[in-house]
């Protein structure tokens, strides 16, 4: 794949090398181009653009932006030349075309961080009182357990009496107290 000098599209699409060039540099996110030095060179694909491009000024009297739209809905490439990129005008877009969209964000994130801080204090005191319930069951149940042995260990006396005075007596006189 050889790139095309501005000259040689000229010469390939019967139009003055001025236009050409003013053609590319109207059009340039639409072409792939590279320097050598002070020349610019151009790919192949860029051949039937450029004509394109001169048949809708020339035939369809379209003015710049028209150009440009109709070679966007057409699905043409946008190239980006990284050497060439103004970092403050970027900045600058950013500033004045993102600002609003970004203030949205993050008022959008504020108030799901909101949320979450409510939705956060909530499950807290739930577990807050879940762990005192357990406090308290733990509590019930060792009073409970308490109470068990204390009642097993009365019962265990009562028998030992029982069984005391069951030795006392005959075993025919078991009935009588």
């Amino acid at each position: 794949m050889d790139w095309i000098t501005v000259n040689k599209i000229s010469q390939m699409i019967d139009t003055p090398v001025p236009t050409v060039r003013r053609y590319i540099q109207k059009h340039h996110s639409f072409f792939n181009t590279r320097r050598e030095g002070k020349k610019i060179l151009l790919h192949p694909d860029s051949v039937e653009l450029l004509k394109k491009i001169r048949r809708w000024y020339v035939v369809d009297n379209m003015i710049d932006n028209e150009i440009d739209n109709k070679l966007k809905s057409d699905g043409y490439k946008v190239f980006i030349d990284v050497d060439s990129i103004n970092h403050e005008s970027i900045e600058h877009e950013l500033d004045t075309v993102s600002l609003d969209f970004m203030k949205a964000m993050f008022k959008e994130q504020r108030a799901v961080n909101q949320q979450l801080m409510e939705n956060n204090k909530l499950l807290f005191e739930e577990i807050k009182e879940m762990k005192q319930s357990h406090k308290e069951s733990e509590i019930k149940r060792e009073q409970r357990d308490l109470a068990l042995i204390e009642l097993a260990r009365s019962m265990q006396e009562t028998k030992k009496s029982i069984a005391a005075s069951a030795e006392k007596k005959k075993w025919w006189e078991f009935w009588k107290l």
